[in-house]
């Protein structure tokens, strides 16, 4: 369980590496929402994208918030809590891929 959490933990500061590298080189907007209606509601400034490893915190720490209070025998629960950790900083990471790969 702890590599998988220490892997999950380098895939977010990858994020947050990924975007202060290409931070020069991103237009003034980029897309971001989606769901949103095609042009400009989708269109954010670039400072936006942190929103990515911001979730993905959040998520790293609600979850080892919900792990503190799973017995230790319960480990199933507990390979799944931190799964998704990993599976969510993972999917968050090939978002912002595309994301800068578009705006790029």
């Amino acid at each position: 369980l702890k590599q998988i959490f220490q892997l999950a933990m380098v895939v977010w500061l990858v994020e947050v590496l990924l975007i202060i590298i290409v931070w020069t080189f991103l237009p003034p907007q980029v897309p971001l929402f989606y769901t949103r209606p095609w042009g400009e509601e989708q269109l954010v400034h670039p400072a936006n994208l942190f929103i990515l490893p911001v979730l993905g915190l959040l998520v790293s720490l609600i979850n080892l918030f919900i792990l503190s209070f799973v017995p230790k025998e319960e480990k199933l629960i507990s390979q799944i809590l931190i799964s998704l950790i990993l599976v969510f900083n993972f999917l968050s990471l090939i978002t912002l891929i595309q994301i800068i790969r578009l705006a790029l």
